[in-house]
């Protein structure tokens, strides 16, 4: 492997998106309440390369959202416990490489969802954007 190539392990993420996303079920219109997003270590491992030689970043991330808000309405309702699963996804990202050699804000992909009972792979959607 070239000099100008380092592979790295990602170990650690927690993301939440306060607002979660709008759903139509079904008919009817509700929120996923707040999202959460973390490592998903039972699919694969996380990883990425930098190529400083091109000076990009590209990651891979397994993970699971969660929906607990949503998740809580839905056992309230007593929804089978399918339902109400956290959702497997592979995020591909990628990126330039900053002059401090992170790429912190500059990652940019979308999610590969697995199948789920509640969301379709084709009806669920999954983008990250660069500065978020």
């Amino acid at each position: 492997m070239s000099r100008d190539v380092v592979e790295f392990q990602i170990t650690n993420l927690d993301l939440h998106v306060p607002g979660g996303l709008p759903v139509i079920w079904r008919g009817y219109k509700s929120s996923t309440g707040p999202l959460d997003l973390g490592l998903d270590e039972s699919t694969g491992i996380s990883c990425g390369v930098m190529n400083y030689e091109l000076g990009v970043v590209s990651a891979e991330f397994h993970v699971l959202v969660r929906f607990r808000w949503f998740a809580l309405q839905l056992k309230a309702l007593g929804m089978d416990a399918e339902l109400v699963a956290p959702i497997h996804a592979v995020l591909k990202t990628e990126g330039e490489i900053l002059p401090d050699h992170s790429f912190n804000g500059g990652l940019r992909g979308s999610c590969k969802v697995e199948s789920h009972k509640l969301f379709s792979s084709q009806d669920l959607r999954i983008e990250v954007l660069p500065g978020l």
